[in-house]
């Protein structure tokens, strides 16, 4: 047998969920050096910025630590940028709520402006022709 049909044996052994936890952390080791290094911060600055010990942010950008979700923030907080981007899309199947809305039509197309608390982020609203809303 060879060298790479062994390897390859030995690589197909292994569990889509280690295979895509080393993937996003190698990612995360990435992205946190990219912006440290477009930012001109060190290991050293990071470390102090996060309260913790320099070989402590050495180990998770070599990939030998495994950062928690609050170690993650923590690194976006003392980097002052996202570093894994969770996009949520959300596709209301109840009623939307608008508190204070404001409306104007442009043409045939009725649009609505709202200061509401109750949904943010991006979203398509429509509107019946009896000026109800539609999401």
């Amino acid at each position: 047998m060879t060298t790479t049909f062994l390897l390859k044996r030995t690589v197909d052994k292994i569990s889509p969920f280690t295979k895509k936890f080393v993937k996003r952390q190698g990612e995360f080791a990435v992205r946190v050096s990219e912006i440290m290094k477009s930012t001109g911060m060190t290991q050293r600055q990071l470390a102090e910025k996060l309260g913790k010990k320099e070989s402590y942010v050495s180990r998770i950008l070599a990939g030998w630590a495994n950062p928690t979700l609050k170690t993650i923030t923590e690194f976006e907080v003392a980097i002052g940028h996202d570093i894994i981007d969770i996009s949520v899309q959300k596709k209301f199947t109840y009623p939307v709520v608008i508190k204070n809305p404001s409306w104007s039509t442009d043409g045939n197309e009725k649009t609505i402006a709202t200061s509401s608390h109750f949904c943010s982020g991006n979203a398509n609203y429509y509107i019946n022709n009896d000026y109800s809303l539609v999401s």
